[in-house]
């Protein structure tokens, strides 16, 4: 679908899901480069800027997930965003409806806007990487219910596997800025830097360094419930190691005297169970003593 926007100063295309002859229709027509033409096919391309004679190509991806249990691919978070634009033309595609385009449409159509293509570029590019900001949120606000559920030892389920989507989402947006960030080093090289450019510069700058916290914070949190499980391990062992030398000498001296030899002398004598139930009872108030003095009780 194409809808072309007319102003004073420039044509606005803007193209949603369009087909291979939509795009190579467009192509001939607005004198476009084909592999330029091809990236625009690539759903999973990532971010890019060139510069082909007298048209910059932009592309961009917007934070957009698609209904899935558990998203992590670029293609299954984001959607893909397709700038062209020169003097006296802008071109924009992609592949579903973005609410975006509508509300950047509804401000140029205003009565005395005297926006240029690079204006709407610049405003494209401050809706998509403001699209980070609220799952950055979202992303730390999840790293800290699971830091409080670790310290207070309440886990229950696989939530190793919810701190891999974690770090994974994390991960992916952190690709996709970066890239989105030499953009913008690019365009503020070649246009000169701008309070629009600047701020949007600020912004990407921001929501990037609240990913990075969100991924370090979950490696931290992997290290520290397996420093946890180490420490909770050491201490079931300890304790079944205390067990075991408690009842080593006593399970020792109860195999010797369950032996079905025929002459065994203590068997015989009168004293010999009580003797043997007080030599027990010895052994383990020495072991016991031994171990506080070693405190390791």
């Amino acid at each position: 679908m194409e809808k072309i926007i007319y102003s004073e100063n420039f044509k606005w295309l803007d193209v949603t899901q369009p087909t291979r002859e939509q795009l190579l229709d467009v192509a001939e027509r607005f004198r476009l480069h084909t592999y330029s033409v091809q990236d625009c096919m690539e759903p999973d391309h990532l971010p890019k800027h060139e510069v082909i004679g007298d048209t910059r190509f932009i592309i961009v991806r917007a934070y957009a997930p698609r209904e899935l249990e558990s998203p992590h691919s670029v293609q299954d978070l984001t959607n893909k965003i397709a700038i062209f634009y020169s003097k006296d033309c802008l071109i924009t595609i992609h592949r579903t409806e973005q609410p975006m385009m509508a509300e950047i449409r509804d401000q140029f159509l205003t009565p005395g806007c005297t926006w240029q293509p690079f204006d709407m570029v610049k405003r494209v590019l401050w809706r998509v990487v403001n699209s980070y900001a609220e799952p950055a949120r979202i992303l730390g606000e999840e790293v800290d219910k699971i830091e409080t559920l670790i310290f207070d030892r309440h886990l229950k389920g696989a939530f190793e596997e919810n701190l891999y989507h974690l770090r994974r989402m994390a991960s992916i947006h952190k690709k996709l800025l970066h890239h989105t960030q030499e953009i913008l080093d690019q365009l503020k090289a070649e246009h000169g830097p701008g309070p629009l450019l600047q701020d949007l510069n600020d912004l990407t700058r921001k929501i990037l360094s609240q990913h990075e916290q969100v991924q370090e914070d979950v490696t931290n949190l992997l290290n520290i419930f397996i420093s946890i499980s180490s420490h909770k391990t050491n201490e079931v062992m300890k304790i079944l190691t205390i067990f075991s030398v408690f009842f080593m000498p006593l399970t020792f001296i109860v195999g010797i005297y369950g032996m079905n030899f025929d002459h065994m002398p203590e068997l015989k004598e009168q004293w010999g169970y009580p003797i043997t139930l007080g030599g027990m009872l010895a052994i383990v108030v020495v072991i016991y003593i031994w171990f506080k003095r070693k405190k390791w009780l």
